[in-house]
């Protein structure tokens, strides 16, 4: 063998060698990385055992018992309370279903069949035909609409009364202006207050709503009489603002006690049917301002802005002096009709749908001027 040959054999015997070391070295690493993973699968199934079950880990849930239990809670919360408000904006009176209420004396509720209300340990009066015909007319009229409807009816020549939820207080709406009215001119018959006095407006007098005299500019002048006209002909905001604060609470709440108006109050804005009608029967006969200024009031309340509602309902050859109130979920009218035989009829409602007490109004004016002509 050549020097050259022994050069070759040498060179690929080096080679051979690194090759086998190498391959050694391969062999021991992956024995290494296959014991690795042999620890590391052995502590694993180890861990799922169930002495480790505490010591272990678990993954986070989304929706635990906890949050189930909070989640369904808000749920339940949500629909009960819009449920709740949404009843008490209907005040509690969904068509075709009976009303509960509670009061000290008995336990009642109204009637979706006919009579306007059944009395659980109370004593019930047994009107006439007529009148038991006319309160199952109005109820039935009103029964599948939303919201409480009530009516209070008095005849002039006699003093009669008749009323569905008569007593019921309920929101005034621009009602709460009458007692100003009537304070107003037991105040100039009393010669406190002149109605030509002049008065100049204040923006601060203003008040949104009804009436054209919040449109008007500071600086306008009119009188204490211009006041009481626009606050019968357009029942307007800014007049009974300004006539209020001119008499002050004291005497409007004067007049609320001499009227015998329980359920009325000038700071809550309430009152009831009745406590209304006795207002414009006492008014009627002279019991509270004179025979001129009844008339000068009267004729306010007479052809007035207002006239879609009971007015509608009346043959047009009859005057009607009356007084409209409406808020959001209330619909009132009141006044006198002076038809042949005279009678005062009030219509208050709460927790109404607007529209539906807009076309039910005349319809129940006509309804119970028919029973009374």
């Amino acid at each position: 063998m050549g020097k050259e040959e022994e050069i070759v054999m040498a060179f690929f015997g080096i080679g051979k060698r690194k090759d086998e070391e190498e391959d050694e070295e391969f062999d021991l690493e992956a024995e290494k990385e296959e014991e690795r993973r042999d620890r590391k699968l052995s502590r694993k199934l180890k861990d799922l055992s169930p002495e480790n079950k505490r010591r272990r880990k678990e993954p986070p849930k989304p929706w635990g018992k906890k949050e189930r239990i909070i989640v369904l809670s808000v749920l339940l919360v949500t629909v009960v309370t819009s449920a709740v408000l949404a009843l008490t904006a209907r005040d509690f009176n969904l068509p075709n279903f009976p009303k509960l209420s509670f009061d000290k004396n008995s336990f009642k509720f109204s009637s979706p069949f006919g009579e306007d209300k059944i009395i659980l340990g109370g004593k019930k009066e047994t009107p006439d035909t007529k009148t038991e015909d006319m309160k199952r007319a109005f109820n039935e009229k009103t029964k599948n609409l939303s919201g409480t409807y009530a009516f209070y009816l008095v005849k002039l020549e006699n003093g009669r009364e008749i009323g569905t939820n008569e007593d019921e207080k309920m929101t005034a709406a621009s009602l709460i202006k009458l007692p100003v009215f009537i304070a107003l001119y037991k105040e100039a018959e009393s010669g406190n207050i002149d109605l030509e006095t002049k008065y100049t407006l204040k923006n601060s007098d203003k008040r949104t709503g009804s009436g054209s005299l919040y449109g008007k500019p500071a600086g306008t002048i009119l009188t204490y009489r211009d006041m009481a006209r626009l606050m019968g002909k357009e029942s307007d905001n800014t007049s009974f603002n300004i006539l209020k604060n001119i008499l002050g609470e004291d005497k409007i709440n004067a007049v609320i006690n001499e009227v015998g108006m329980t359920q009325t109050s000038i700071k809550e804005n309430t009152t009831s049917p009745k406590d209304v009608g006795i207002l414009f029967h006492k008014l009627w006969n002279e019991n509270l301002i004179n025979k001129a200024s009844r008339d000068e009031m009267l004729g306010y309340l007479t052809d007035t802005i207002y006239e879609k509602w009971i007015s509608s309902g009346i043959p047009p050859e009859f005057d009607v002096a009356h007084k409209y109130g409406r808020e959001v979920h209330v619909v009132n009218d009141a006044g006198i009709i002076r038809s042949e035989k005279p009678f005062v009829l009030v219509l208050m409602s709460k927790g109404v749908v607007e529209d539906q007490a807009d076309k039910i109004f005349p319809e129940l004016a006509r309804t119970i001027y028919e029973f009374e002509k």
